[in-house]
């Protein structure tokens, strides 16, 4: 999302997620002239800086992550999909990256 769209998702202002960007508090990617900051990192920020430190966040045995793991995996037909999709993103990316190595085609 955009930096005033992360402003508005923390009810900040626009320049204290600036601030943040440049303090290096919040990561976020530079594309072009702006800057897009993804939901998990203001998640991030939101935990890091939680009011009730003593509260802790729930931790997992290794057998329940194995469970998650293994409850999450794709059958055959949903694989298929997932790599065409893959696919199609490594082209995407391929296509970008020419484009910016070599503009005027």
């Amino acid at each position: 999302m955009t930096p005033d769209q992360a402003a508005d998702y923390l009810q900040v202002s626009r320049r204290t997620i600036y601030r943040y960007i440049r303090e290096g508090t919040l990561a976020a990617s530079r594309l072009g002239r702006g800057y897009r900051v993804s939901r998990s990192n203001l998640d991030l920020l939101l935990l890091a800086n939680r009011a009730r430190s003593d509260v802790n966040l729930r931790e997992y045995t290794r057998e329940e992550v194995e469970r998650f793991i293994k409850d999450d995996q794709l059958d055959e037909e949903a694989e298929r999909i997932a790599q065409r999709f893959l696919t199609g993103a490594e082209r995407s990316n391929h296509y970008m990256e020419a484009s910016r190595k070599n503009p005027q085609q």
